[in-house]
């Protein structure tokens, strides 16, 4: 059996992307659920290659 924790975030203002604050929480919550260190992030951008939405798998 495998066990799989996931996290996500989405920013606060999705056009403008992610803040450094909004991704270190998302970083925080991560480590806390147990999401180990080598999992992989998956990011959704905007046109402009602003952060949408993170999450891990």
């Amino acid at each position: 059996m495998t066990i799989t924790r996931s996290v996500g975030a989405d920013a606060e203002d999705g056009k403008q992307g992610m803040t450094l604050d909004e991704l270190a929480a998302f970083v925080q919550e991560a480590m806390r659920a147990g999401v180990p260190g080598q999992a992989r992030i998956r990011a959704r951008v905007n046109f402009t290659a602003g952060i949408k939405r993170l999450e891990t798998r």
